[in-house]
């Protein structure tokens, strides 16, 4: 049996969460679920692509992903089942899996109803999407009949989204602020700009004085932007969705990333 992974903008701590983990409980004692993130910007599924996309490196060879950053919830927006691999992904067709299924083939079923309750209009997660994701881990993961499987190559929405994201895309309690940058992609000698302000690298937080603000590359890979003893968020004033660009030494190019110098600044 696979183990269920949730990826929500609920938080933690609300009953939206404690539902979720009374359904899991209640559908099969051997059914494991890891709550992966549950403080991911509300209703903005772009942002938490991104992270997700940084994430997944770091998760187990086969799993079943749950993802409810779901502003369209009760509209037309597409409910979708997704196969790749040992992986299954159910969600919104919203972009929130568009980072992280681009690269390799997929299969994509769009769902019906739930699989035995009542469809609440306003919450897709408890009554439509983990319901098919604990089928998913008890079965094998195998496609059934009662989805429909989408003609290819009809594609996700975000899988045209950038390898790169300049802008912020998620703060956490701390308040440092991660990008949607690949710190592959950048060299220690450039400078990150947020507003007015213009963040040299360090690479760790010891290495600057209290209160001082910089830049760095965190444990899942992604550039972000930080403050030593204090929140990067409020000193800086940062929100998800701001744009941050670089500003590169001359005679740097942008090694890895999606993008070009002009005049020294670079931006995705």
């Amino acid at each position: 049996m696979r183990p269920i992974f949730l990826f929500t903008d609920f938080g933690i701590g609300s009953h939206y969460v404690g539902q979720l983990h009374a359904l899991l409980t209640a559908a099969h004692p051997a059914v494991a679920w890891v709550d992966l993130c549950h403080e991911l910007t509300p209703c903005a599924p772009r942002a938490a692509a991104y992270l997700l996309a940084a994430l997944f490196p770091y998760l187990p060879e086969s799993g079943v992903l749950v993802g409810v950053v779901d502003p369209g919830v009760g509209t037309d927006r597409t409910p979708i089942l997704v196969h790749q691999g040992h992986w299954s992904f159910v969600g919104p067709d919203n972009g929130l899996f568009g980072r992280i299924l681009h690269r390799a083939p997929v299969q994509v079923h769009e769902i019906p109803n739930p699989v035995s309750h009542t469809l609440s209009p306003s919450f897709h997660g408890r009554d439509l999407f983990l319901p098919w994701a604990i089928r998913l881990a008890q079965e094998a993961g195998e496609p059934r009949a009662e989805t429909r499987l989408r003609p290819h190559p009809a594609p996700l929405i975000g899988s045209d989204w950038p390898e790169d994201s300049g802008e912020i895309i998620h703060i956490d309690r701390f308040g440092n602020a991660t990008t949607g940058y690949r710190g592959s992609g950048v060299g220690t000698g450039w400078r990150l700009h947020c507003g007015s302000r213009e963040l040299r690298f360090a690479p760790v937080f010891g290495s600057v004085p209290a209160g001082h603000a910089f830049w760095y590359v965190n444990s899942i890979g992604l550039v972000e932007i930080a403050c030593n003893r204090d929140s990067a968020a409020r000193v800086l004033d940062l929100s998800v969705g701001q744009s941050v660009d670089w500003r590169v030494p001359d005679g740097e190019t942008a090694s890895g990333s999606e993008g070009a110098t002009d005049g020294g600044r670079f931006q995705i």
